[in-house]
């Protein structure tokens, strides 16, 4: 199995429940993208725990580019908060398990279903995802939203969270030039005329999808700063400080 997530901490959690377990053995693990291309290709695992947020790529993107390597692939996606519209484009990809952090003890039973072929949603993003289904069409809030592609989403809440053209150049490991491009195509997608008109919209999606969640579960942003506690203390061991985030 091959773990593959930003946090340090998380990873680190991660592997030891893993280590608990009879029946998976980690390959490898990494917080880089382009590490864990070499990791999938050189151990071929048939089990991947991918975050959607990595050093050097986007997590939704490397979870297609694993399932075109290998079909097979049983991959669990794990984000950092219970999102319904990541989880949609999460299975869109090929992945056929998606947990937020909060469904930390849920991690070995979800991880048990995809390697005998079944899918997979945590607690936390199980109501979220119904909710959506019940309102059906009758919801165009964010319908628009669902033309833009899985890169320029990213990029769109990062735009959203107030982040500069410069910086998410730096984090996303591209020229300036291909994060404009970007802008200048959801700007054609979401018929906006101005970055300042981008960045409102990005602002506004991103405070309702927090709105949304807040809803659905007053409790959640308590639960998810909780839930990794439930771990045994070991399953921190060996973390540092350059390891979180």
């Amino acid at each position: 199995m091959l773990v593959v997530h930003r946090t340090g901490f998380i990873r680190s959690g991660v592997l030891s429940l893993i280590a608990k377990s009879m029946q998976f053995v980690v390959c490898g693990e990494t917080d880089e993208a382009p590490l864990a291309r070499e990791l999938f290709r050189r151990h071929n695992p048939p089990v991947v725990l991918v975050g959607l947020r990595l050093y050097g790529a986007d997590g939704i993107q490397l979870i297609k580019e694993f399932r075109s390597l290998n079909p097979a692939a049983s991959i669990l996606a794990l984000s950092e908060h219970a999102d319904a519209f990541s989880a949609q484009r999460v299975f869109r990809a090929g992945a056929r398990a998606y947990l937020s952090v909060e469904d930390a003890p849920e991690l070995l039973r979800a991880l048990e279903e995809i390697s005998t072929g079944h899918p997979y949603v945590g607690a936390s993003v199980l109501p979220l995802i119904l909710g959506n289904f019940a309102a059906g069409t009758k919801n165009s809030r964010s319908s628009d939203i669902h033309s833009l592609s899985d890169r320029e989403l990213e990029i769109f809440s990062f735009i959203g969270r107030g982040v500069s053209v410069s910086e998410l150049a730096t984090e996303l490991h591209v020229s300036v030039k291909t994060i404009e491009t970007h802008q200048m195509r959801m700007k054609e997608k979401l018929a906006l005329h101005s970055a300042a008109e981008l960045r409102q919209k990005a602002r506004e999606w991103l405070a309702k999808s927090v709105v949304n969640r807040i809803r659905e579960d007053p409790e959640s942003e308590l639960r998810k700063r909780s839930r990794f506690a439930l771990l045994p203390k070991a399953a921190f061991a060996g973390s540092s400080d350059k390891d979180a985030l």
